[in-house]
């Protein structure tokens, strides 16, 4: 079984290939939005999306800044919202 953390983190290690150099890397990089970033993924596994495409939207909404800490932060905001939000629950947690 996969781990949530490996996939968040391998979103992200992704999306800064993608993104290029460093210096456009924190230019590319939103604030830590832990709530916004919980609403956007769930909306798209809703949507029948992966786990890796609503985090790289996640990306793009600059929901995330960048650091492993926002991770945590989206993992806590999903535990606080595992009733209004079962899917990113599920997935961060129970998978």
């Amino acid at each position: 079984m996969i781990r949530p953390g490996f996939l968040l983190g391998a979103a992200f290690i992704t999306t800064l290939l993608n993104t290029g150099i460093a210096g456009r890397t924190s230019s590319a990089m939103g604030k830590c939005n832990p709530a916004q970033a919980v609403k956007i993924m769930e909306t798209e596994l809703s949507r029948g999306k992966n786990l890796q495409q609503a985090f790289e939207l996640v990306i793009k909404q600059k929901a995330f800044d960048g650091s492993k800490a926002c991770i945590t932060f989206i993992r806590e905001e999903a535990m606080k919202s595992r009733e209004s939000a079962p899917l990113i629950f599920k997935k961060l947690w129970l998978e």
